[in-house]
Formats: C-alpha cells, sequence, structure tokens
C-alpha cells in the first residue's frame, strides 16, 4: 500500500478518529501507559500517534512527547486537542516510522498503538523505533493480533483488508516476538487486552463501500459456528471481538 493511499485513507477520516471510544478510551490505553513506567524527566516518541490520544495521555506524566504521524489531516486533528486540553509539552511533526527523522537513541520511551497493522513489513518499524531509543529504553507497543489458528488467522485478515484497503496485517504474537528479538529488543511483558467492535463506527471511520459492508456482515454472520465464536460474533447490533495485545520490550 503506497504512502499516498494511507495519507488519503486516514485524511478523509481523521476527525472520526477523536471521537472513537476504541481509540480513545480503549482498555489498552492504560496498559501501554502502565507499561512505558513514565517519568518525569522522560523524553517520549509516540510513533503513528493518529488522533493523538496516547501521546496526550502520556504528557502530564514525563517532560516531553513527540508525536509523529504520515497523515497532515491526523496531526491537525492531535494539535486541536492538544489545545483544546491545554497540553503543551507535546510537538508534532510528519514522519514515516520507516525513517523516523531523529538521531539514535534520543528518546526514553517509544509508543506504537493501534498503527502496525497497516505496516507494509513488521521487523523494519520495530528495528526504527529500537533504533531511537536510549539504552535501558522501553519500547512499549499495542495493536490487534492474529490468533495462533491459521484458518482465523487468514479469515480475520481477509475481514480486515475488505474493509480497508490499508490493512496489511495483524501481526501474530509469534511475529512480535521475533520482530523485537531482531531488533535486539527484550521482552518485559506482554498482556492481552480484548477490545469489542461495534460494526457500523468500524465500517463508517474506514468509509467501507456500502457493497463491502454487506459483504463483511454476511461473512460475520455466516461465518462457521466455531469463528463465530473465536471472534465472538454477536448481532442485534452486529459486533465481534478482535485479540488485542500490549507488549513491552527493553532496550539493553
Amino acid at each position: 500500500m503506497a504512502t499516498r493511499d494511507v495519507r488519503q485513507q486516514f485524511g478523509r477520516s481523521a476527525e472520526l478518529y477523536a471521537t472513537s471510544a476504541v481509540h480513545a478510551r480503549g482498555a489498552d490505553l492504560e496498559v501501554v501507559v502502565r507499561f512505558a513506567r513514565p517519568g518525569l524527566e522522560d523524553v517520549v516518541l509516540d510513533v503513528s500517534t493518529g488522533a493523538g490520544h496516547t501521546a496526550l495521555a502520556l504528557a502530564p506524566l514525563v517532560a516531553r512527547v513527540v508525536a509523529t504521524d504520515l497523515t497532515p489531516e491526523m496531526l491537525a486533528v492531535a494539535r486541536r486537542l492538544a489545545a483544546e486540553r491545554g497540553v503543551a509539552n507535546v510537538e508534532f511533526q510528519e514522519a514515516d516510522v520507516r525513517a523516523l527523522p531523529f538521531p539514535d537513541a534520543c528518546f526514553d520511551v517509544v509508543t506504537c498503538r493501534t498503527a502496525a497493522h497497516h505496516y507494509p513489513e513488521l521487523v523494519p518499524a520495530v528495528r526504527e523505533m529500537a533504533r531511537v531509543l536510549r539504552p535501558g529504553g522501553r519500547l512499549v507497543v499495542s495493536d490487534t493480533v492474529s490468533p495462533p489458528d491459521e484458518v482465523a488467522d487468514r479469515f480475520i485478515n481477509a475481514v480486515e483488508v475488505l474493509r480497508d484497503a490499508t490493512h496489511i496485517r495483524d501481526w501474530s504474537v509469534e511475529e512480535w516476538h521475533a520482530a523485537f528479538q531482531t531488533a535486539g529488543l527484550s521482552l518485559e511483558a506482554s498482556e492481552e487486552v480484548p477490545v469489542e467492535i461495534g460494526f457500523d463506527s468500524w465500517v463508517e471511520r474506514s468509509a467501507t463501500p456500502p457493497e463491502l459492508r454487506e459483504v463483511l456482515v454476511t461473512m460475520l454472520t455466516q461465518a462457521p459456528e466455531r469463528l463465530r465464536e473465536v471472534f465472538a460474533v454477536r448481532t442485534e447490533p452486529l459486533r465481534f471481538r478482535l485479540p488485542k495485545a500490549v507488549f513491552v520490550a527493553v532496550r539493553p
């Protein structure tokens, strides 16, 4: 997926991410903050900040936050939210996670929440985030993950791609572990935080075409019983559950 396509997709729906309950108040946000172990002198980088919810949650607890994103419209929303809340120690900068414009070893904490499933490759992104961490620094990531079952993995990623063409993959826990190891990081802790998805707001955020929404309804409601149970598919209203994990890995 080209950078242009990602910017277009998220640029047109940036405002929806400001009020999305999954992004603004998801249970994983508390875990991300706890895993970050923020200190008053820490300098934090929040990668793929979106509407800035993670950056704004950490800002009162640290010295400074740098929040980056690929999409200018997302950064504009994040700046507005920061101004509305009177948060003055966050700076926003357009940047690609694959080539962060920062020197080596300059951040105490790097966070990345609900974004990595859009990354074309996981390992290069994790390596780049690890590069800017100081020794002893913490990388905290949170994202939806694929189940260990191959059929469930293929099913949910097919659903995700139909909903949003910029979706690459819900990386598995094993793929995350391998990426940390390859980047020279030591996994310190992880926690599963399943997230319940309301279908209507989910497809609205991605501006999924009506025909594809109909296909997605059919896929979710008429999937084999085992898959419907894996993802806790419920109707009236249509909703389902995605596995999500938060990891903290440390640079030795």
